[in-house]
């Protein structure tokens, strides 16, 4: 099987998208990563999902990123990535925990941590939380102080990311990067890489929302690029934009100067850009396939911004 893969699937009463048959390399436990389309329109919305034990994908999460949160009858899938459960489970894990109406708690992981694990991310958090808030003016580094779980003989790596709320207070996010042996030494080999990526997505953040399923599951990806394969993200700096055709160079200088705004309204891009509604479509597609840019719901907009490879 090719990737990326496109298929049109029913779904069904409980909420459930089936694999069809003939994938026979995706099998139960694998994650897969890819986007949806609405058979109505063009726009695509991203997922990303570990499959049951029956090779279903259970989508409920996939309603957050759709108009209105609700889910059509079928739907057109394309997968993008598979990240085969073996080698997951065994290698590379990303946690992330963050404020969520006052308490810290963790909001993504790439596959679930096993309870000591995940014990242990949590009295970590715990204690760096009440550790930063007692001493605010303290200096802490970016990459904290690895630890090892003798338990599952993994190694935990601590990023802590800063965000100003709404009143310029810096607020933490933990990510915790839970490697084997042979992925720490990967990791080591490969820090200037890992710290050129925290950088750019550190550059990037604008609120703690940013640090949603979509936006972590694609820093999952990365950084399980660079450490397993030694590949870093094709980066866009301002010589690569400028260098873009007429269009798409026009579309993204705009949106990377609203991005310090929360991004820039679609409609009123459109007003902003010289072409038709269909031609600045299908290049915003392709921008948001490629990981440049995001198209996200908020209310009744429909907002598109950067993502850290701009």
């Amino acid at each position: 099987m090719k990737l990326p893969y496109t298929f049109e699937s029913s779904i069904t009463s409980n909420n459930r998208l089936t694999i069809p048959t003939m994938l026979t390399y995706i099998e139960p436990g694998d994650r897969i990563e890819g986007y949806i389309q609405l058979l109505s329109d063009d726009k695509t919305y991203p997922f990303d999902k570990k499959l049951s034990s029956s090779r279903h994908i259970t989508i409920g999460h996939i309603k957050s990123f759709l108009p209105d949160k609700r889910l059509p009858s079928r739907i057109r899938v394309t997968v993008q990535k598979i990240h085969k459960s073996i080698s997951e489970a065994l290698e590379f894990n990303l946690v992330s925990y963050r404020d969520i109406s006052g308490n810290y708690t963790m909001n993504y992981s790439t596959i679930k941590p096993v309870v000591s694990e995940q014990l242990l991310l949590d009295n970590f958090t715990q204690d760096f939380f009440v550790a930063f808030f007692a001493n605010t003016e303290a200096e802490i580094n970016q990459f904290l102080e690895p630890f090892y779980v003798e338990e599952t003989k993994k190694w935990v790596s601590p990023v802590n990311l800063l965000i100003d709320d709404e009143f310029g207070a810096p607020i933490p996010v933990l990510l915790f990067l839970v490697l084997s042996q042979d992925y720490y030494q990967k990791f080591n080999d490969r820090i200037s890489k890992i710290e050129h990526l925290i950088q750019r997505l550190s550059n990037w953040i604008y609120e703690l929302d940013d640090f949603n399923m979509e936006t972590l599951s694609k820093l999952s990806s990365q950084l399980q690029d660079i450490i397993e394969h030694n590949k870093e993200p094709d980066y866009l700096d301002m010589k690569t934009i400028l260098s873009l055709p007429d269009l798409r160079r026009e579309i993204a200088l705009i949106v990377l100067k609203e991005h310090r705004n929360g991004g820039i309204n679609l409609d009123t891009l459109l007003t902003q850009v010289k072409a038709t509604k269909q031609k600045i479509s299908v290049e915003i597609d392709e921008l948001v396939k490629d990981s440049i840019l995001r198209l996200f719901e908020d209310g009744d907009s429909t907002i598109i911004d950067t993502l850290w490879k701009i």
